[in-house]
């Protein structure tokens, strides 16, 4: 053991180790950017890859008018005259004249520009010519690319070892959403099923960030309770309500109960806000254990209370504002078209506002809940009693 320490505690072994974790982490950044640039050029080169035409836009000429709506309204009509190329299929490399109809609010079409890429419907004559092309759609598969790469690169770059572990979280709650998913196509529980994709999201999110040990465990079991203390209320809250007061015209177009998947609704988007307070509070409290073993139960519980009432109100803040982000263009569509505000507010967003307020339950329950879990799991770390 003394020759060990010995050996350690050389400034040339301590040289040694660096240069040898540096190599391996100038080697891990060097896989990263070779994937990286092999996924981009991937991504520009794919065209092959797809069934239907692609064309990429090569000339375009506008004319612009102006268009009178239903409610009396100008809006600028801008019509674009193209000339594109044909990247992938039978008619590979020849050029095709396209229309292209674009408003100023672009609900309902694109505003093309140059070496832009859209997907074609291609009508052809007997002589195997190109009688029309269409316009259906524009190919993203490119800027998704992109920002998955810059998403990528910050993560690493910010989060570290961590971060990496947290790219592996999403992918494989990823893949357990699509296992899901095909589960339910094949007819089995919908329900049942998300109940179990829940409690295997919060485990193994937490364990393959955090790893296995005690401030994980406590998080895991705080994250679990607050979600099924918040969950029960709402239930109950709900059942006694009759479902009154929330609207399910936005999902009119399901073959299944529109109850049930607001529920499963529920249920992720509360766990995700739980999960993040729950991991937070378990930090802190086991920072606080390591940095003072003797101090005090009620110092413990002072601090994280503390720190779970400054998370509360921003989490809360950030679940209003990402459901009700999503429901803007609506928002926009129904005051264009003269509905009152209140009215929005009461049917529209109905669904938007239950989210939020149950999250936000789960949310500020979830902090005494973690708290004294954390506190009774990390209790053998001797601390001082009151």
């Amino acid at each position: 053991m003394a020759r060990n320490f010995i050996i350690e505690n050389m400034p040339e072994f301590k040289s040694i180790e660096a240069n040898k974790f540096s190599k391996k982490r100038l080697a891990i950044w060097a896989g990263l950017i070779i994937m990286s640039l092999f996924s981009l050029y991937f991504i520009t080169n794919n065209e092959d890859m797809y069934n239907k035409p692609i064309a990429k836009i090569i000339t375009i000429n506008e004319e612009e008018s102006n268009k009178e709506t239903t409610d009396g309204k100008i809006e600028p009509i801008k019509n674009q005259k193209i000339q594109a190329i044909i990247m992938n299929g039978i008619y590979k490399g020849k050029t095709v004249e396209l229309n292209n109809l674009t408003s100023f609010s672009q609900v309902n079409d694109l505003d093309l520009k140059i070496n832009d890429e859209v997907f074609l419907s291609i009508e052809d004559n007997d002589k195997q010519e190109i009688s029309s092309a269409n316009i259906i759609e524009f190919k993203r598969d490119k800027y998704i690319v992109y920002i998955i790469n810059i998403f990528v690169a910050l993560i690493l770059l910010i989060g570290g070892a961590k971060g990496f572990r947290s790219l592996a979280s999403v992918f494989v709650n990823i893949v357990i959403v699509f296992t899901i998913i095909e589960l339910f196509t094949k007819g089995y529980d919908l329900m049942a099923f998300s109940i179990i994709a829940s409690i295997i999201f919060i485990v193994l999110s937490i364990l393959i960030v955090s790893g296995r040990n005690k401030k994980s465990i406590s998080a895991i079991v705080g994250t679990l309770i607050g979600t099924l203390v918040s969950m029960l209320i709402a239930g109950i809250v709900i059942k006694l309500n009759n479902w009154s007061g929330i609207h399910f015209e936005e999902m009119e177009f399901l073959t299944h109960p529109p109850e049930e998947i607001f529920f499963i609704e529920l249920i992720i988007g509360t766990l995700g806000g739980i999960m993040d307070i729950a991991i937070s509070i378990s930090s802190a409290i086991k920072e606080l254990y390591d940095k003072n073993p003797h101090i005090k139960r009620k110092a413990i519980i002072k601090s994280s209370r503390e720190i779970g009432q400054d998370i509360m109100g921003t989490m809360a803040n950030t679940l209003v504002f990402a459901y009700i982000s999503g429901s803007v263009p609506t928002i926009l569509l129904l005051l264009r078209n003269g509905m009152p505000i209140t009215n929005i507010i009461s049917f529209n967003l109905s669904m938007e506002f239950m989210r939020a307020i149950v999250g936000s339950i789960g949310i500020v329950l979830s902090i005494p809940i973690t708290m004294y879990t954390s506190i009774l799991i990390l209790k053998n770390q001797k601390i001082g009693e009151a």
